[in-house]
């Protein structure tokens, strides 16, 4: 059960890093919205599935997934912030790289 929760992790922390790129290089606004919609969907499934793992084995190490959904509550933050930019005033380069950043980083923890 655990290695199906961490590969679906995996799969949309990548996901969710494809659909935020995209989206940030997106030229028409519809494309933004289309993009923004599709990492919001791999968001929650991020989050359901950390939440789960959470649930599961929070006695092993209740920090460590604590942090986790944290983390994912920031990249959570960093992608509506980003996004609202985008859609407002044609984005800013140092809010984008910020949220590549966080994006980067939550995929290299969710795959580890």
């Amino acid at each position: 059960m655990i290695k199906t929760l961490t590969l679906i992790d995996a799969i949309c922390a990548i996901a969710l890093f494809v659909t935020a790129f995209m989206g940030l290089h997106a030229k028409m606004e519809k494309r933004v919205s289309d993009w923004f919609v599709l990492t919001r969907l791999a968001l929650i499934v991020a989050a359901i599935t950390a939440l789960a793992t959470t649930l599961m084995f929070f006695r092993l190490h209740p920090l460590l997934f604590i942090g986790r959904i944290i983390w994912l509550l920031v990249a959570l933050l960093a992608i509506e912030a980003a996004f609202r930019q985008k859609r407002e005033t044609f984005g800013s380069p140092w809010l984008f790289g910020a949220t590549y950043l966080i994006l980067i980083i939550n995929v290299i923890i969710n795959i580890w």
